[in-house]
């Protein structure tokens, strides 16, 4: 099963204020919860997964060259996303997500084993999860 969310969000951290404890994410979830809805028909998992995650993040217009070479990357533009946020906190919150109204699964104890890197697309934002 493949599944594309039309962005890459990495999961923050809770909040504390006044004695309660708020997921600043939430809103982000409920956004991926739709588009996994979509994607996912049928019955959840029941039995152990193996997930595989690429992100896709879009890469800053500084990368590029400028005037009629500005599609050409310059020499100088990394290969691969080294910057924040961390890949662990994308899988956490895309973990999250497909576990919510047990969605995809039942369980996050069913994924045994995650495959996960974040690469640069020259144009769009995205993630493509492979169950």
């Amino acid at each position: 099963m493949k599944l594309r969310i039309n962005n890459c969000i990495a999961q923050k951290r809770h909040r504390f204020a006044r004695g309660f404890v708020y997921d600043p994410s939430s809103k982000d979830k409920k956004i991926a919860i739709q588009q996994i809805k979509e994607q996912f028909t049928g019955e959840p998992y029941t039995d152990g997964l193996k997930i595989s995650f690429i992100f896709h993040i879009k890469r800053p217009k500084a990368h590029f060259r400028t005037g009629k070479y500005s599609n050409e990357l310059k020499k100088t533009a990394p290969v691969y996303h080294t910057k924040r946020p961390d890949v662990d906190n994308f899988v956490k919150f895309y973990l999250d997500v497909m576990q919510m109204d047990q969605t995809v699964y039942l369980d996050d104890s069913q994924v045994i084993e995650i495959h996960a890197k974040k690469e640069y697309d020259d144009k769009e934002s995205y993630t493509e999860i492979i169950i």
